[in-house]
């Protein structure tokens, strides 16, 4: 669907609502002064519904908006989607001028938080040259920010509903100026590269030392990516096919020949996607203390488990505390390759093994609990969709001044996983 315009900004500054509360004012004026469907004037994350699959949502969104509105903040410029929305509309951009001669000027900034204040150093060029050129708004939006507006709109009414005004009347005027075409190439944010980092390369990004901007409180900053999975020489005790296996637990490629590489480096992806420092390891005896630790640390956990592993007793025995309690802020994911013969001939053994040990999580079934996902794609949308999901219960179980719905992202989880049979 053909959007009017994009309003692109971090999930932390959605919190509260008050993003949602800009967009939903915004909307309404520009659709008082266009002939526009309202269901095609403008896109926001929150607006998708329950059940949607918001990955490839975005990427429609992105990929057909005539305009788009980044909200300037700290954590903006810090987040890689946000650098890679920006770089997928600028790259749509380019080729308009390529095609046409003449550069379109159809992103339009708005700052949300004042990140000049501090000097230089804190906003990308590319995105400082855009707020330059930008039409200047008076009054104290320069200076507060529009966060600050929206939160006190009743005492800054004029001013707030001034700045909306001339918003609406930049995005209408650019988008009737410039006829920006829709992406024809697939949007795939797994290879997309981040505008505001110069060195970032498209592909999965490797682990930081430190996340910038990364402090205690504000939600969960970190994920335990814990593989369960025999070593290839364990592995030989149960099974006749080992090459998926290697010398340690996170060496596990179990969507071999199609994927080649270990499954952890493909959720590593998705927790730096995510903003999130993942911390891989092997399951050990330590898990309930992991756990526990986790638990009480507002910090995430994800069990990549081997169906096979179940049924070894060094791993199930590790593998019990998990189903103990059912933890909110943990999940269970189950990688299945269809292609490996003899796991499908084992299937019914190994699901009944994998059902006995997680009799909780695997019978509820625990919404966090996704077993049997048929590809590195399948894994990967069922990874975010957790990641979504126990964020949001640690939120409500950590409050922070401002909370995100994070629901409206999350599809509903089944056993079989997507597809699955």
């Amino acid at each position: 669907m053909p959007f009017l315009f994009f309003l692109s900004y971090c999930g932390d500054d959605g919190r509260g609502g008050l993003v949602r509360e800009f967009y939903e004012d915004l909307r309404d004026e520009i659709r008082r002064r266009t002939p526009e469907p309202e269901e095609e004037i403008g896109f926001e994350y929150g607006s998708m519904r329950e059940g949607t699959l918001w990955r490839p949502t975005v990427a429609d969104g992105l990929g057909t908006c005539r305009v788009f509105v980044p909200l300037y903040s700290p954590r903006y410029f810090r987040t890689r989607f946000c650098g890679q929305e920006w770089g997928i509309f600028a790259e749509r951009q380019r080729l308009y001028e390529q095609q046409r001669g003449s550069a379109p000027e159809l992103i339009i900034p708005v700052l949300w938080e004042d990140v000049f204040a501090n000097g230089a150093g804190r906003v990308p060029k590319i995105a400082e040259d855009i707020w330059s050129r930008s039409d200047g708004l008076g009054g104290s939006y320069p200076t507060m920010g529009l966060r600050k507006l929206v939160q006190l709109r009743t005492r800054y009414r004029d001013e707030y509903q001034d700045v909306v005004d001339r918003l609406a009347e930049a995005i209408i005027s650019a988008a009737e100026q410039y006829e920006l075409p829709s992406s024809v190439a697939p949007i795939d944010f797994d290879t997309a590269s981040d505008i505001f980092q110069p060195d970032d390369c498209t592909g999965p990004a490797q682990i930081p030392l430190q996340r910038l901007g990364e402090s205690t409180g504000g939600g969960p900053r970190h994920v335990h990516l814990v593989v369960a999975a025999p070593t290839a020489a364990e592995a030989a005790q149960e099974r006749a096919k080992v090459d998926c296996y290697g010398k340690r637990s996170e060496d596990w490629m179990p969507y071999l020949p199609a994927a080649t590489k270990p499954v952890v480096r493909y959720a590593m992806a998705v927790a730096d996607e995510q903003d999130l420092t993942p911390h891989p390891i092997g399951v050990s005896d330590g898990l309930s203390d992991l756990l526990e630790e986790a638990e009480s640390e507002g910090e995430l956990v994800v069990l990549l488990v081997d169906a096979w592993a179940t049924r070894m007793p060094a791993y199930a025995d590790a593998l019990r505390p998990y189903d103990d309690r059912l933890y909110g802020n943990c999940a269970v994911l189950l990688p299945w390759n269809l292609a490996d013969e003899e796991s499908e001939e084992q299937a019914d053994a190994l699901m009944t093994a994998v059902i006995s040990l997680f009799k909780k999580n695997a019978r509820i079934p625990h919404p966090t609990f996704r077993g049997r996902l048929h590809s590195v794609e399948e894994f990967t949308q069922a990874l975010r969709e957790v990641l979504i999901r126990t964020q949001s219960f640690v939120f409500e179980q950590h409050p922070v001044p401002e909370l995100v719905n994070a629901g409206a992202f999350v599809a509903r989880p089944l056993l079989e996983g997507p597809g699955g049979a």
